[in-house]
């Protein structure tokens, strides 16, 4: 279907890929990873033929149909959600419009009409409405919501109606760039199954661990400029890198032997004229060893391996929350609601987007007060915030030095801070860019810098992984996993929450269900409960 030849890409003064090739075949399923800013979206832009490659090429079979999700976008469309979503791309537009100018001349009994009503047929033009409403549903859209117009939804939102939209008609491939970043946990766990079912050819960027396992069949690592293709999931990939990196260790132990026993030799007889010759030999097999040692491959993490060091112990409960109610506007979110944590929890708010999580998250963080009740906190309990706009808790012109500095009640020499900021990839001048200058990654290591420096024993995080590459990811959830503080907090990322999540807290329409156990637990209860 596409065939990659060659290709090299750059900007000024960095190269992101250099003479990389591959080919891309009917009925796979790869998912495309890497460390952020490896040049995965590039790669996207360069199939699509948004942007130029500085070398190589990028072939393709002929009238390719190629769909894409990209990271960010927004439709200019008055139209209602479902009219937008079954309006079709521009080659059903292009075909509808000639079906209709073929019957307005009366030529519906021509050749050419026959075949036309034959690829609208195989687009599943015909049933398009009844699809379209099993993938809004899933998606999280409520019926009443179909036919409301799509300007009227924030940007998440009209996110999901373009992926709807995509989901929705045949294309030969489609490319997916981040595609559950404004999905909560049920939409993306319905988008899995849908994906893992799917028939068509796609390539998905994704930094979700079971997402990708449950979903790919391939797997295209883009690292250091080169791109390696993998047959099987993330999962495969991972194993054949550590048998394949232990590999070339065993290697370099048995050369490194190997050199240490004829370094002895040389130095042993070099003086000694009758050995000359047997010396001179050495010496020549130790040239062939240095030829032939090669540098273990250098890992690229956008997150060091890092840990919160013990908090202040708290006391037993936590926080109580009271009779607490909140609205915004005439839209009542919580009425009367009581909730307690207990030390050490480990929370995930679960619920579809608008049904309250973060409300909840902010007003037991205190970033927010309830209209009416109170959040009562316990004995020795201190409190640090993750905000998913990242800029609720950053300040714009602050440089991230000064930002981690403000985190701190007594002063700290900046040797210290500086390799504090090392573990999460800001080094050298990086420490002295401006926050209104980092992109979203940059501004989640930097909050998570500050949360480590000074660490609370109650945290809340907001959707963290957002912005975060898989390695990212992994030391985040290696973290949380071995913190000793109480945790409450809201994310999509099926790895994080399965690896995190002791308890679940369902929120649904100004109510909360407790599951005391994490995500497997919670889907099978709740599954049986429905």
């Amino acid at each position: 279907m596409i065939t990659i030849s060659g290709l090299t890409k750059g900007f000024t003064g960095r190269t992101l890929f250099k003479d990389v090739s591959l080919s891309i075949f009917a009925g796979e399923k790869i998912g495309l990873t890497g460390p952020n800013g490896s040049g995965k979206s590039t790669l996207f832009s360069i199939i699509l033929g948004q942007m130029e490659s500085t070398g190589g090429s990028v072939q393709m079979q002929k009238n390719l149909n190629i769909g894409h999700l990209a990271q960010e976008a927004h439709f200019a469309s008055t139209q209602t959600v479902m009219d937008e979503v079954t309006a079709g791309d521009e080659r059903i537009k292009k075909l509808l419009k000639e079906k209709h100018e073929l019957e307005d001349a009366n030529k519906a009994d021509s050749m050419r009409y026959g075949d036309i009503l034959g690829e609208l047929e195989q687009a599943g033009i015909y049933e398009l409405e009844n699809k379209a409403e099993r993938i809004l549903t899933g998606l999280g859209f409520k019926e009443e919501e179909f036919h409301k117009p799509i300007n009227t939804f924030s940007g998440g939102w009209q996110m999901r109606a373009l992926l709807a939209k995509l989901l929705l008609y045949p294309y030969d491939i489609i490319l997916l760039d981040e595609p559950t970043n404004y999905l909560d946990l049920h939409a993306t766990l319905w988008f899995k199954e849908y994906l893992a079912n799917y028939k068509g050819t796609l390539i998905v960027i994704s930094h979700d661990k079971i997402f990708l396992n449950d979903v790919t069949n391939y797997t295209i690592v883009l690292e250091n400029g080169q791109i390696t293709k993998i047959k099987g999931n993330y999962e495969a990939y991972e194993e054949q890198k550590n048998l394949m990196f232990k590999s070339m260790e065993r290697k370099q132990k048995s050369l490194e032997s190997k050199k240490e026993q004829l370094e002895k030799f040389a130095q042993r007889f070099h003086a000694q004229p009758n050995r000359a010759a047997a010396v001179r030999n050495k010496r020549k097999m130790l040239e062939k060893i240095e030829e032939q040692q090669e540098d273990l491959p250098e890992e690229r993490r956008s997150i060091r391996d890092f840990e919160f060091p013990d908090t202040q112990e708290s006391g037993y409960v936590v926080a109580n929350a009271q009779n607490i109610s909140k609205a915004y506007g005439e839209k009542q979110i919580y009425k009367d609601l009581d909730l307690e944590i207990i030390k050490g929890q480990k929370i995930c708010l679960i619920g579809p987007n608008g049904a309250g999580k973060s409300t909840l998250l902010k007003m037991l963080a205190g970033i927010i007060e309830p209209d009416s009740g109170h959040v009562k906190l316990g004995h020795n309990v201190t409190r640090g915030y993750f905000s998913q706009t990242r800029l609720d808790v950053l300040n714009p012109n602050n440089t991230a030095l000064e930002e981690v500095a403000s985190a701190l009640s007594k002063s700290v020499p900046a040797v210290q801070m500086r390799t504090l900021l090392s573990i999460f990839n800001f080094r050298g001048e990086d420490v002295f860019k401006h926050v209104k200058v980092l992109s979203g990654g940059e501004k989640s290591r930097l909050i998570l810098a500050k949360l480590l420096i000074n660490p609370p024993n109650f945290t809340f995080l907001d959707e963290p992984t957002t912005h975060l590459d898989i390695d990212g990811v992994e030391a985040l959830t290696e973290c949380f996993k071995k913190y000793s503080g109480t945790l409450v907090f809201i994310s999509h990322d099926l790895f994080f929450v399965q690896q995190i999540a002791d308890h679940i807290i369902e929120v649904d329409r100004g109510r909360i269900k407790v599951y005391t156990g994490g995500l497997d637990y919670y889907l099978v209860s709740s599954t049986m409960q429905r």
